[in-house]
């Protein structure tokens, strides 16, 4: 049985390949970021290693190489991207509930006082939040809600020809 791409299909792997690029690019800025603090933790004579920014790389990292992977395998009407693209909402809401330890200004949040902050700080707050908190967590539900619906189970189920 032949199998076809429809257009959302295409657009949820079109999706999914650029928020996988750009998480990788996160990734790769907090894996610099933790190499820049543990020179300078070296610098002042301590020989620690900071475990959350490390952990919270290496895990951004690998939440945009999942991405980038589920993305192509879509497109490709792969039988594991589905079951891929599952354990990325996943990695994607992981990395959002870990952003709160790991990133200050998501971490203040509670805080401050949202009026004190000024408005060049509560737009830097805003455009965090939605990166870190909102689109991490919408992105996934709206994967759950197509990947689950009877089209998109068929379309990828193992033993169909694309």
């Amino acid at each position: 049985m032949e199998r076809h791409r429809t257009g959302g299909m295409t657009a949820i792997a079109v999706l999914t390949i650029i928020f996988g690029g750009l998480g990788i690019l996160n990734g790769l800025f907090q894996v610099l970021h933790f190499l820049v603090l543990m020179y300078e933790l070296l610098r002042v004579g301590l020989f620690e290693i900071p475990v959350a920014p490390l952990t919270f790389s290496l895990l951004s990292l690998a939440t945009g190489i999942v991405g980038l992977i589920t993305g192509i395998g879509m497109f490709a009407l792969r039988p594991w991207a589905r079951a891929l693209s599952l354990v990325y909402g996943g990695l994607l809401i992981l990395s959002s509930v870990f952003s709160f330890f790991t990133l200050p200004i998501i971490a203040s949040i509670g805080t401050y006082d949202i009026g004190s902050i000024g408005a060049s700080g509560l737009a830097r707050l805003i455009i965090f939040s939605v990166i870190y908190l909102v689109l991490p967590v919408l992105y996934p539900l709206l994967l759950c809600v197509v990947f689950f619906s009877p089209a998109w189970k068929i379309t990828f189920a193992k033993g169909r020809t694309a």
